[in-house]
């Protein structure tokens, strides 16, 4: 999972209900299955003896339980600060946190393309979950159907067309 912004240690992060359900099962995974994984191989690792700076393995499993406690921290961190939002398409039609925007490009040729509105940390455009603080995400987020976004890029404006908003469907949480 990418993110695109990230939050100080204090500050709320807004997910959706979907996104928090499936942190929390990530960080059940990475605390069960996870830790129990790397200890098996820390142990095997221990019972080739010998001295620790001359055991490859040794150093290599405890590399991967220190990445291991530093992502089961991370996630900890942002479900400890989590604010679960509604979602879903708001009564006057409009894309909020949790919605399914349907766009394109109207300044070159391009295919339609959809996106989830999701909060940093759930985002990962290449799964088409748009971070709602990204700039495309920032400037779609109040909008309607039949609108025009502009959000301005490295290159130079951008205009896209709202074609829908709807309410997302779940989706799979890249690990």
């Amino acid at each position: 999972m990418s993110t695109t912004a990230v939050a100080s240690n204090d500050e709320a992060i807004p997910v959706t209900p979907e996104g928090h359900r499936l942190l929390s099962e990530l960080l059940t995974q990475l605390t069960g299955e996870g830790r129990a994984e790397v200890s098996a191989r820390l142990r095997e690792a221990r019972g080739d003896g010998g001295n620790a700076a001359d055991n490859p393995e040794l150093m290599h499993a405890v590399e991967e339980q220190i990445r291991l406690e530093r992502r089961i921290a991370e996630l900890e961190s942002r479900l400890a600060r989590a604010e679960v939002m509604d979602g879903g398409v708001r009564a006057d039609g409009r894309a909020a946190l949790g919605t399914r925007v349907r766009l394109r490009r109207l300044d070159a040729p391009a295919p339609v393309t959809e996106y989830e509105l999701v909060s940093s940390v759930e985002a990962d455009p290449s799964l088409g979950m748009l971070s709602a603080e990204s700039p495309l995400g920032a400037a779609l987020l109040g909008r309607r159907a039949g609108e025009t976004v502009e959000v301005e890029a490295p290159r130079g404006p951008l205009e896209f067309a709202v074609l829908a908003v709807e309410d997302a469907e779940p989706y799979l949480l890249a690990s």
